[in-house]
């Protein structure tokens, strides 16, 4: 069947010419616009490291002073403060950060270098540091790269930091990095990576990088509060049920004086969920977008292929006429047709990925957040096929279901 179906389809290469060439543009075009679609969908839907149910950020200020008394230091405020909110029964866990909180645009980067890794490793290279209290690690629930809990391998360890998965590979590639001392480039002072994190994504739209967390405990953490001040704290808090913010403000009155630490105060709150919605709005625009997109073009190729396929079978009832004529089964002549369309489709697959090797060698296919692995080929090359399968065997359907109901004398009448 399949032989006689090539001879057919190079008999009538004139015709179907043309509907190659629309066959390998439209599977060319649908199959770039599903790729993105594919590693938009899986970087969204990858693990972020980290997770933000039930936070709420709290807003600090500073309050003049009215007397001559002196109070409190920067770092006694906030250590006072934190133990104030931890200590209402509502309330799972609080931890303080500087310009590094999930979805609060931190960018912090520092120089730091392995003292027995990867000497390749550049003095000058520097990575993104976030600078937290280890209870950031309980409160957002960080996994290390075994899935267990990083705030039971930090807990109590002087100089600690926690690198990410990715940076430990770049750093002791092949080798454990738990245990391992590094070094800033400006200081002197040794630290001891404590604990391996799973892969830290800075929002869902974007690929994980190098980065680690400085755990701000002791001396360090004195002087980060000093440097930055009291005020500058993102201080988070993981309520132990979902509140509302009605649920919150009522929480916040209940709470009175211990909101207040000497001159240190909290004077709003915001959901982790808010901040996240901020930074994800222009992302969800150009994902709104390119969806629009896609179904546009869907919508056009949808009428387009059936449209074609359609007046390809109408033009051809003379031939299935005179198919009925000598004795062709109806089931088995429905079947033909859809395997000489699909045939014609299968022809433009490598074209189509020879489309794809151009473009993948002039960087316009996306490697960056997903490698373009087999199973990403196979998924999206196989959605574009199925897609445009459909739309044939639609477009055959109807015409050719109408030819073979008709009396083999009526349809030779069109031959």
């Amino acid at each position: 069947m399949i032989k006689h179906i090539l001879k057919i389809i190079w008999n009538q290469r004139r015709s179907n010419g043309w509907i190659f060439a629309e066959l390998l543009i439209v599977a060319g075009f649908l199959w770039v616009m599903i790729d993105t679609f594919y590693v938009d969908m899986v970087t969204y839907r990858s693990p972020l490291g980290y997770d933000i149910t039930n936070v709420w950020r709290f807003k600090l200020t500073e309050e003049g002073r009215t007397d001559t008394l002196p109070g409190l230091s920067e770092p006694e405020k906030l250590t006072r403060l934190i133990e104030q909110i931890r200590q209402n029964p509502e309330v799972y866990e609080v931890c303080a950060t500087f310009y590094s909180c999930p979805y609060s645009f931190g960018n912090s980067w520092r120089s730091i270098t392995p003292l027995d890794g990867d000497s390749s490793i550049s003095s000058a290279q520097s990575f993104q540091i976030r600078n937290v209290t280890p209870e950031y690690f309980r409160l957002f629930n960080v996994q290390n790269s075994d899935g267990k809990p990083v705030y039971d391998e930090v807990s109590g360890v002087r100089n600690a930091l926690v690198v990410s998965r990715e940076m430990a590979d770049m750093f002791y590639p092949g080798k454990q990095a738990r245990g391992r001392k590094v070094r800033y480039d400006s200081k002197e002072e040794v630290f001891t990576i404590a604990s391996v994190s799973s892969s830290i994504r800075a929002n869902e739209y974007e690929r994980p990088e190098p980065c680690f967390f400085q755990c701000l405990n002791g001396e360090i953490y004195n002087l980060v509060v000093e440097d930055f001040g009291a005020r500058d704290a993102e201080l988070c808090v993981r309520m132990k049920r979902s509140l509302s913010r009605d649920d919150m403000n009522l929480f916040l009155d209940s709470m009175g004086d211990r909101l207040t630490a000497d001159n240190l105060m909290v004077y709003g709150i915001t959901p982790m969920q808010e901040f996240r919605d901020i930074q994800l709005s222009g992302k969800e625009r150009d994902m709104s977008n390119k969806f629009s997109l896609m179904l546009f073009m869907l919508i056009n190729v949808f009428f387009g292929i059936i449209g074609t396929f359609w007046l390809r079978m109408q033009n051809r009832r003379g031939e299935i006429g005179l198919r009925m004529a000598l004795g062709a089964h109806r089931i088995t002549l429905q079947q033909y047709m859809y395997a000489e369309g699909l045939c014609l489709l299968a022809f433009s697959l490598p074209l189509v990925l020879l489309f794809g090797v151009n473009l993948l060698m002039t960087d316009y296919i996306d490697t960056y957040r997903q490698s373009l692995s087999v199973a990403r080929v196979l998924v999206t090359l196989g959605a574009t096929y199925l897609l445009m399968g459909g739309m044939i065997i639609l477009g055959i359907w109807f015409p050719v279901r109408q030819a073979v109901r008709m009396a083999p004398a009526d349809a030779l009448h069109y031959e």
